[in-house]
Formats: C-alpha cells, structure tokens, sequence
C-alpha cells in the first residue's frame, strides 16, 4: 500500500511540474515531493527492521520478494535515518506556508517575515537530526534526546494545526459557489495527503540512528512495527490510506483538469483565429465596399420617392428596411474588424461603479425598455481599460437580454449586473434567467465566428472578444450556464491597490 501511495505521489509531483510555476504549484509540490522522501524512508527501515505479521508485510510491499528487494539495499543508517528526517521536517513547513498563500486573513498576508519565522523550526530539526551532531548531542545524554524529540512533535502539532485551521477559515469565507467548488477540490487534495502524512509522522529519525538499541524509543513503536495488531485494525489502517488515495487522486485530477483545460483552449483559440484572421480581413474590406454601394442605391431610391412615386407608403417601408439592414450590417462589420485587428489596452485605476455605468448606458441604448438589476458589493477600483472592459461587460449584458428573449419569459425575465470581493480578485457576474446554454455549446462558445443565432445579425465575436479583453486585463473569464435555466459569466479581475 505504501508503494501504491509513492507512486500516487510521484505522478502528482510530475503533473504539478507541468502545471504553472506560481507560489501555489510549488508549495503543493514541496508537499508532495517531502511526503514521498519521508515513506520512501519508512518503507525501507520497515523492510530492513523485519518482525512485523505476513499480513501487515503484504499491506506495506504488495508481495514478499518487493519486500526483500527493498530489505537488501546498501543504504547506511544514518543516511536513511536522515532521508525520513528531511521528509518529515519539510511536509509540515510546506504545509503551512501553502496555507498562508492561500489564506486572506490581512495580518496573515501582510506579515511577509512570518514566513521566514516559518523556516526556523524544520531547519533547526533538520540539524539538530543531522547523525554527528545527533549523536554528539544525545550520547549518554537520555534527556537531551528526549527534549529534541519532543521539541520536533510538538512544532509539527502545531504547524499543522495551524494549516488546518487556515484553510477551513479560508473555505468558510468564500461566498461564490464556482469559486467555493474549485477551492475544495484542491483542499480535498490537500487534506488527503495530510493525513497520509499523520498516518505516518509518527516515525522518529532518531529510532532508525538507534537501529540496534534497547532504548525506550522501542517500548513506544508506533502501529504499523507492532505485530501484536488486530486483523480490524489493520483493515481500518488500509480503509484510511485507500480513501485518503482515492480521494486525493480523484481531486487533483480535477484540479489539474482545469489547467490543462485552460492551456489547450488558449493553442487551440490562437490556432483557428490565425486561420480566419487573414480571410476575415479581407471579407470585411469588401463586404463593406458593397454596403456603401447599397447605400447610394437607398439615396437614389429616396429621390425617387421624392419625385413623385406612387405607392409611397410601401416604398417608404422599403427604404426604411434597406437603411436599417445597412446600417446594422456596417455596425457588426466594425465590430467583427475591431475584434480581429491588434488593439492596445492601456490600464489606469478605474472603480468598478464607472464600469457599470458605461455598460448599463450603453445597454439602454439598445434596449431603453429593459431593466438590468446592478447589486453593487464592492465598488473597488481595479486596473482597466475603461472603454475595452465596458464594451466586454455590454456585450456581456446584450447576450444575457437575448437569451431571456429567446426564453420569453415576460416580466420574470431577470438580467443581474453584480460586483463580489472574492479572495485575490475583484469579481464581475452578469447573470440572468434565460435559455441557458446546453452542454455541447458551452465547447465552443469563445470560438470566433461561432453562433447559435441568426448569422445575419450576428457574428459570433462577442464571447470572443470579452475573453480577449479579460486575457488583456490579467484576469479570468468563467462560467455557470444550465439549459433552460439561465447563465453566469464571471469577470475575475486581480485586485488593485494604490
């Protein structure tokens, strides 16, 4: 079973190299890479200590010649005495300051010398464990050994503990559910390897230095050297490694998902927008040439019309229509250029009130009679591209109205324009109750050119375009959408301060 955990572990440390390298990936790599030193350590003192139960043996190896492979290795005492030093030392410390990234509590981040005093401990075990100056310290000498390993217990009780406590407090003050789901599924990671780790803390360095002696040390094994265990109670010791495996796998690969989702939907949009790019350019410029055509045409028809032609209301709706189809098919050919030409985004403090604003004004141009609910929690002010994040939520809004038409729902109908203060970012949610999104769309709706409406008066850049204009913003753009339910998109700006 502690082969299986190694293993576990290993691929997990592999899966976060690839991820990105923030503070977050480096730490949970720490943890993953201190907790595979520290069982790699047991699992060979076990092998080389022997008299443990067959049952207990094919719990720890799997099978009997794994076990004697591993027995008959040429490692010294010290060294493997140090290797389970180094990774029990190490987990908790990165445990900790994994916590304090995570945590938004403001002493916490503020205090950026707590994390220096957070190194002092595990290196003064770290040396205190090193075998000479163990020995020198300890020879003779019961009392001192006694201090030094008590001294190690009760750092790691208490750096864990405080972990634990960071993170649940951080978990109980996030409010928005995506952000909630995405936080627990990295800390059910977390959690399950911590307690792999407490499973197995028990384990001093300083029994191993003692191979050979009678010391009290022995008098207290901890469970997985004492044969005298019950059958339960071995089955509850692997019921718990496997759970916590389980468990810790399932959510890591959830977590990992995302990223890996996420770099494989930003190729792959580079990718098909180099492919339209060009050709859409060049759709425009002609496209547009004929629009100006046809609007000669409407003038030529307007003169007629004032000549003297019968049948005036008729060709009166007639012009009206060709006016108003021009005007909208060169407003969206602007559009679709202004997405696909390289615009410059110039960030300045700007409060997200003012975005708002903009956004609502410029939704009641198109919409004067309908209402947009603003629920204002926080107005912080963020680094923005007024006009570009304003044009981002407009767009934002415009689909949100459209799919409450397209669910025609009366006066229930409902579009929420709504601000959050979320751990690190300042958020933007455009939620309604509209049609909803089905599964299959939710794949491509930030391709370019993709649209389940009328193509005639429509384009498909507008999911686009907003996720450009986050990209260029530093920020996240996320969403929830259920079929026949409704749709939140989420803007998620990194917080600013002067």
């Amino acid at each position: 079973m502690l082969i299986l955990l190694m293993i576990f572990l290993i691929i997990a440390s592999i899966l976060l190299l690839i991820l990105k390298r923030n503070k977050e990936s480096f730490y949970l790599l720490g943890m993953c890479i201190s907790l595979t030193v520290h069982l790699t350590g047991i699992l060979i003192f076990i092998a080389k200590k022997g008299g443990i139960s067959s049952n207990l043996q094919d719990f720890i190896f799997l099978s009997r010649s794994i076990k004697s492979s591993i027995q008959y290795l040429l490692i010294t005492l010290d060294c493997l005495g140090f290797i389970i030093a180094v990774g029990r030392y190490t987990f908790p410390m990165f445990f900790l300051l994994l916590a304090m990234n995570y945590s938004m509590i403001p002493w916490v981040r503020r205090k950026k010398g707590l994390q220096l005093i957070i190194l002092v401990f595990p290196a003064i075990s770290l040396a205190l464990y090193y075998p000479d100056i163990f020995r020198s310290l300890t020879l003779n000498k019961p009392q001192i050994q006694e201090i030094i390993i008590n001294f190690s217990r009760y750092w790691i009780f208490v750096y864990v503990l405080a972990a634990f406590v960071l993170l649940i407090i951080e978990l109980a003050s996030i409010t928005m559910k995506f952000c909630k789901k995405q936080f627990i599924q990295i800390m059910v990671f977390i959690m399950s390897i911590s307690i792999v780790y407490l499973l197995y803390s028990g384990q001093d360095p300083a029994q191993v230095y003692q191979f050979y002696s009678d010391d009290y040390l022995w008098k207290n094994g901890i469970y997985y050297m004492n044969s005298a265990l019950s059958v339960q109670a071995y089955t509850i010791i692997i019921l718990s490694n496997v759970i916590c495996g389980i468990l810790g796998f399932a959510s890591f690969l959830k977590f990992t998902q995302r990223s890996f989702a996420d770099n494989h939907e930003e190729f792959v949009m580079k990718n098909k927008f180099d492919h339209v790019s060009f050709g859409a350019s060049v759709f425009v410029h002609s496209i547009k040439n004929q629009l100006l055509a046809n609007r000669v045409i409407h003038k030529r028809i307007q003169t007629m019309f004032e000549n003297g032609i019968q049948d005036t209301d008729q060709l009166k709706d007639y012009i009206n229509t060709l006016s108003e189809q021009n005007e909208l098919m060169l407003s969206r050919l602007d559009e679709l250029y202004r997405s696909i030409k390289s615009n410059s985004i110039f960030l300045f403090p700007v409060s997200i009130e003012a975005i708002f604003n903009c956004a609502v004004e410029r939704f009641h141009n198109k919409y004067p009679d309908k209402q947009v609910e603003v629920v204002m929690e926080t107005n912080a002010v963020v680094l923005a591209d007024k006009t570009h994040l304003c044009e981002a939520v407009y767009n934002l809004l415009i689909n949100a109205q459209e799919a409450v038409n397209e669910a025609d729902r009366g006066e229930e109908g409902k579009i929420s324009l709504i601000t959050h203060n979320e751990r690190l970012y300042t958020v933007i949610e455009v939620k309604d109750n509209g049609t909803g999104i089905g599964r299959e769309k939710l794949k491509k709706i930030f391709d370019p050119f993709f649209t389940s409406k009328n193509s005639n008066f429509n384009w498909g850049m507008g999911l686009y375009y907003v996720r450009a204009i986050v990209k260029g913003h530093f920020g996240i753009l996320r969403y929830e959408s259920k079929e026949k339910a409704g749709s939140s998109f989420y803007i998620l700006l990194p917080k600013y301060k002067d």
